[in-house]
């Protein structure tokens, strides 16, 4: 790469079905989601912040696993595909991920007999 040249980010589309559930805390002051199949647990202030920090946690979590490698494991073990296979080949810094997920109501907790969730 030629010094001062912009770098240029490319966006990688994955072929996936993640599903968060997403709930109000106890206090009504913070939203949080969680993805029992990748184990992840995310929370933000607002709903709109909570869907773009999903967005940026499963972003972070599959450049990481191309950094290490382990991307294409990863995606045979979830049954993911990644469209545009030739894009992948950069740095992970010049990847961004863009994987589809379907945010949920967890009703049963937020209907249900309410616990503290921590951050």
């Amino acid at each position: 790469m030629i010094s001062g040249m912009p770098t240029v980010q490319v966006q990688v589309q994955v072929q996936a079905n993640v599903q968060w559930k997403c709930v109000r805390t106890r206090d009504g002051l913070h939203w949080v989601g969680s993805c029992d199949p990748l184990g992840l647990t995310v929370q933000s202030e607002t709903y709109g912040e909570l869907l773009d920090t999903i967005a940026s946690t499963l972003d972070a979590i599959l450049r990481d696993l191309l950094a290490s490698n382990e991307l294409d494991q990863f995606l045979r073990d979830k049954g993911w595909q990644v469209l545009s296979r030739d894009l992948i080949q950069g740095r992970p810094a010049d990847v961004r991920f863009d994987v589809p997920f379907f945010p949920i109501p967890d009703l049963v907790r937020a209907s249900g007999p309410q616990r503290s969730l921590h951050s």
